[in-house]
């Protein structure tokens, strides 16, 4: 007698493909924020140091704002509707608001379009990240996660592309590119997705419970079951200590190598390359086997290439150890967020808790390249690939820990859940 096992099902492509060009219309935008916005922001700001201080505001916009949005999206979804709603809405506004910002002619006027678009981008960016694991059973996750993120890391060669066709000839029609690519972009995803058949998980006989993001926060840190806030703490510590490392990679082969800072900055493409090769096997091989073991090794790989590149002394040596790092955070990045959706209490709030991942992440963002930079400062630039290498480290015994810890009861749940 077979028995239909719904955490069981095919892979499903076409829901896949749509969730990748929905990131890709997504991230279009931030990529392209991020490579121009600090050049805007030069022509009214001398200190480096303000500037990356306003760069950091949509991260510390993120940790309020993507688990808010996140629920409200999980709170609709309940009652029956869909995420779409949310995406088709923000992503006209954020675009909008993206595209005033080399309108701006005073440096308030500037601030308010890069807040209001931080703000509203944020509010709808974990919502987005949410559609994997809304179209893709729990076996299929990180393969599906794997295409998304290959449509993320697609968006840094089309940000490339228009500032080095399009920037210095007409910077208005630049921010207008990546605008109209979030709408259309946005809308035929959502077109899409809307025809494919969303994965309905076991209903448990307690789901007519609300819970607010209030309580499900706390649960985290609350609950016999560590593993939740284990998956944060190394989601902080990794997506920290992979920002640190790109943030700072160029002065510090300016500094180690005396390289010239074209030449410096050009140095992490292979790396870009070997993230976008090893994504699917990655996703494959954790899918087939444990996903934290994957999430594991991955930290200690780009603890390995940290130390490759200390001990590296050419441009070519830098660049391959650079690609072993990439290849190590690729097998964190896109398998992280599918175990937390694994091992999630109730899976009716798994946009809450996407929105959960994405706040760890943005702390992480911010704090960590300071972080990195003070023991810099404290020591020497020689150095900072050692301390990389250990921060690493830490993300990986997180995720021992979480190899080693027990499943819950197959009846404990979120209080009320």
């Amino acid at each position: 007698m077979a028995t239909r096992n719904p955490e069981i099902n095919r892979f499903n492509k076409k829901a896949a493909f749509f969730v990748a060009l929905a990131m890709f219309a997504q991230e279009s935008v931030w990529n392209f924020y991020d490579a121009q916005v600090p050049a805007s922001l030069r022509q009214y700001i001398s200190s480096a140091a303000v500037i990356g201080l306003l760069m950091g505001v949509d991260n510390l916009l993120g940790i309020f704002v993507q688990p808010w949005m996140a629920h409200m999206s999980d709170q609709h979804k309940v009652k029956g509707g869909n995420r779409f709603r949310f995406l088709l809405i923000g992503a006209p506004v954020a675009a909008v608001l993206f595209a005033l910002i080399p309108w701006a002619v005073s440096f308030e006027m500037l601030l308010v379009a890069m807040i209001g678009f931080a703000f509203v981008a944020n509010g709808f960016k974990s919502i987005a990240e949410s559609l994997t694991a809304d179209y893709q059973a729990p076996n299929h996750r990180s393969k599906g996660n794997a295409v998304a993120r290959i449509g993320v890391a697609l968006t840094i060669l089309a940000s490339a592309a228009i500032s080095f066709i399009v920037v210095d000839k007409d910077l208005r029609l630049a921010f207008f590119i990546p605008a109209v690519l979030l709408v259309i972009g946005m809308y035929i995803a959502c077109r899409g997705l809307s025809s494919q058949v969303a994965h309905s998980p076991v209903q448990d006989a307690d789901d007519h419970a609300q819970l607010n993001l209030k309580e499900l926060v706390l649960d985290v840190f609350t609950s016999p079951d560590k593993r939740r806030l284990l998956v944060l703490l190394a989601v902080f510590g990794a997506n920290g200590t992979w920002t640190a490392i790109r943030s700072q990679l160029t002065p510090y082969v300016m500094e180690v190598l005396d390289l010239s800072r074209g030449t410096a900055g050009s140095i992490g493409f292979p790396a870009g390359i070997a993230f976008l090769v090893a994504a699917i096997p990655v996703a494959i091989i954790a899918d087939r086997t444990s996903r934290a073991v994957v999430c594991m090794l991955g930290m200690i790989v780009v603890a390995l290439g940290c130390v490759a590149v200390f001990f590296a002394t050419s441009t070519v040596q830098v660049a391959a150890a650079m690609a072993l790092v990439a290849v190590g955070w690729a097998a964190f990045a896109i398998n992280a967020v599918a175990i937390l959706w694994s091992i999630v209490p109730n899976q009716r709030y798994l946009g809450t808790y996407t929105g959960m991942y994405w706040t760890a992440a943005a702390i992480g963002q911010t704090l960590m390249p300071a972080f990195l930079g003070l023991l810099v400062d404290l020591t020497a630039w020689r150095y900072m690939m050692l301390h990389a290498a250990v921060l690493s480290c830490l993300s990986a015994l997180l995720m021992l820990k979480v190899v080693r810890g027990s499943a819950p009861r197959p009846r404990e749940q979120v209080e009320g859940a």
